[in-house]
């Protein structure tokens, strides 16, 4: 399996761990819980770096999570909710009960995905400490289970992260934000 393919399943094994964690546990302050993003994510690694595409649905606790790379080279679906995933690519689905579990045996790495869906709406995650940064009223920047999140850029339209950094160590993840969508 080439790194972007790797990279790309764990993209999106990420995003569904994240979701479904999101289910069991309490939600944000933020009302909306059907929202999508829709743009680039890079990832960095000791070896190498892949950049790629991403789309994320979230309505309520379900989520479907779309990673490519350039011209769909690549690419990954996660789709699930707080009971099942399934993880298709190159005409495969991997189903199983534990998303974290099963990133770790797919791609050996691990991703506190539990905490995307709240870092990607510039939030803290509601069940483990952080430090945050703010400056005029907006979140510069979180503390959060070893991880440093920065956002050097917002969405004026909707308030909301257009740019987000994500590392730890060696990994480092940008995610850059074309578009938001919001389902009341």
């Amino acid at each position: 399996m080439t790194f972007l393919k790797k990279a790309a399943l764990f993209c999106m094994a990420a995003s569904v761990l994240l979701l479904q964690g999101c289910s069991s546990l309490p939600q944000p302050s933020n009302p909306l819980s059907n929202w999508g993003v829709s743009g680039k994510i890079g990832i960095t690694t000791p070896k190498e770096s892949v950049a790629g595409f991403i789309e994320w649905q979230q309505l309520e606790n379900n989520f479907d999570v779309y990673v490519s790379g350039p011209l769909s080279v690549g690419s990954t679906r996660i789709k699930g909710n707080a009971e099942r995933i399934s993880i298709t690519q190159n005409g495969k689905t991997i189903s199983g009960l534990n998303p974290q579990k099963l990133i770790y045996e797919q791609l050996g790495w691990f991703f506190p995905v539990q905490n995307l869906p709240f870092w990607l709406k510039g939030q803290a995650a509601p069940y483990s400490a952080a430090s945050k940064t703010e400056e005029d009223g907006r979140l510069m920047q979180i503390k959060q289970d070893k991880w440093l999140v920065a956002y050097p850029r917002y969405n004026e339209y909707y308030d909301q992260p257009s740019k987000i950094k994500i590392s730890q160590g060696q990994w480092k993840f940008l995610i850059v934000i074309k578009n938001w969508t919001f389902d009341s």
